[in-house]
């Protein structure tokens, strides 16, 4: 099947079953069970609020500066942990599943889908509970609906689309799983996710404006925190980015997928 976008909703339920049986299996012997996806980030939270109120209280000139701090930062938090969490799983996506490749018939191109599909899950349960606090608070969380429309399903596309690419650069360079989680690490620092991009220099805010995940970011708080809306030159340019990723990561899973079954 040559479109993407057909082959997924040829096969949403299978892309459904699949990933509801993943996060089944991922709690099945804990006692609170699926719980635990909720109390999460009620928990981390109440961590950031502990640590950056009384351990290491942090002020702004700007920026955060009349914002809940604990809720500006797990903002930011929310969208690159839903990053975070799809990349670092991609590389091993065909790799933990070589049965799918070698011996059975099965569209191995779904697993990013369903791994994007997870992720975005757990990001929406992350993205009430925000809301919830955020509502608690006196924060306009309505906007909250505006940026699950402007930037949701681009970054769902955008993260499929690089769990093609990793899924099946690994197949052939084993390392790469490795040199991902430190890159995904290190990234975390050129993202602000735990300062203002408002604090930043000006000479390096450039570099991060780069970076995609910035005005995900940005975007999400000025909807929230600041009720105002993004650049729309902003949200088209992510969306143009994140279409570009999709279809070079499409492509390039497909060039490679015909040799799986001999490098497995």
């Amino acid at each position: 099947m040559h479109n993407p976008l057909v082959m997924f909703w040829c096969n949403r339920r299978l892309i459904h079953s699949l990933a509801l049986a993943t996060v089944a299996s991922r709690y099945r012997s804990s006692w609170l069970g699926m719980l635990w996806p909720v109390i999460q980030p009620v928990l981390m939270i109440g961590v950031f609020s502990f640590i950056f109120s009384f351990v290491m209280p942090l002020r702004w000139g700007s920026g955060a500066g009349g914002h809940d701090l604990p809720l500006f930062l797990y903002s930011g938090f929310v969208v690159f942990s839903f990053f975070s969490d799809v990349v670092t799983r991609a590389p091993t996506l065909i790799l933990e599943k070589p049965h799918l490749v070698r011996k059975v018939v099965f569209p191995v191109e779904l697993l990013a889908g369903v791994s994007v599909l997870i992720g975005a899950g757990y990001f929406l349960i992350n993205f009430v509970v925000l809301c919830a606090f955020l509502w608690l608070q006196g924060y306009p969380v309505e906007n909250g609906f505006v940026f699950l429309v402007l930037y949701l399903p681009a970054l769902a596309l955008g993260l499929t689309g690089l769990s093609w690419f990793l899924s099946a650069l690994t197949v052939y360079v084993h390392d790469t799983a490795q040199v991902i989680g430190l890159a995904v690490s290190a990234l975390m620092f050129f993202t602000p996710v735990f300062y203002p991009l408002s604090s930043v220099a000006e000479g390096v805010r450039f570099w991060l404006l780069m970076n995609p995940l910035t005005h995900v970011i940005e975007g999400l708080r000025a909807l929230v925190l600041e009720d105002s809306m993004p650049s729309v030159r902003d949200v088209i340019s992510f969306w143009v980015i994140a279409g570009v990723v999709f279809l070079f990561g499409w492509f390039w899973f497909r060039r490679l997928k015909g040799g799986f079954s001999d490098v497995l």
